[in-house]
């Protein structure tokens, strides 16, 4: 039997490296949710809700943006090329015509794009089955009102079947190319952990340095 190494543990008693439910992901679909209607400027607000095999709790791929067009014709964008990620790892053969439209493999008009969606390319039965490659990270947003800064979970937009070697390879490539870009920009855990030791480290100090009587 092959021998594996085993994962370095940390003085805090942590596993050292990333938690297991960050980077590539196994990935399962619960559910779609079109939220276009509330916003003016979004052509495309599709939410994704998707359980990963190493977490309890599920997350939320977000596709969103307005469409490129000329002379009312829709032209090539990033926003196309995320929904036919997504659509070609569910195997849905249809997608958005010229005309900016929900359609079918047919050409046949969808008229509620999250409730077809749901119908047809969604696991609810609690099976133990991930047949799609996601990536998931961490990132640290701020508020532009406020200035306060907060660490969200995101999945990327982009999705591969997981027996599709293609695909995957394609997904990795494009994932690294993303943080090479800043498109992706992860949050480092470790320099909060490194900055919580130092201070831990202070207060220890502190706590047992001599007092001083006058």
């Amino acid at each position: 039997m092959p021998y594996r190494p085993q994962k370095e543990k940390t003085s805090n008693g942590k596993l050292d490296g990333p938690p297991p439910w960050l980077g590539f992901q196994d990935a399962k679909i619960l559910s779609f949710e079109d939220m276009s209607s509330n916003y003016e400027w979004a052509d495309v607000y599709l939410i994704v809700e998707i359980k990963t095999r190493n977490s309890e709790y599920s997350n939320k791929l977000r596709i969103t943006g307005s469409f490129d067009t000329e002379d009312g014709v829709i032209q090539d964008s990033s926003l196309l090329r995320k929904l036919y990620s997504l659509f070609d790892a569910i195997s849905f053969g249809g997608g958005i015509n010229k005309e900016g439209a929900w359609v079918n493999k047919v050409d046949e008009p969808i008229t509620d794009i999250a409730t077809f969606l749901n119908n047809n390319y969604t696991d609810t039965t609690g099976a133990e089955i991930y047949p799609f490659t996601v990536y998931v990270y961490k990132t640290e947003v701020t508020n532009k009102n406020t200035g306060e800064k907060n660490v969200y979970t995101r999945v990327d937009s982009r999705m591969a079947r997981t027996d599709n070697p293609k695909g995957v390879a394609d997904l990795k490539s494009y994932i690294e190319w993303a943080k090479k870009n800043e498109v992706i920009v992860e949050y480092n855990e470790k320099n909060d952990l490194d900055f919580l030791s130092d201070a831990v480290k202070e207060s220890n100090q502190n706590s047992h340095s001599p007092s001083i009587r006058a």
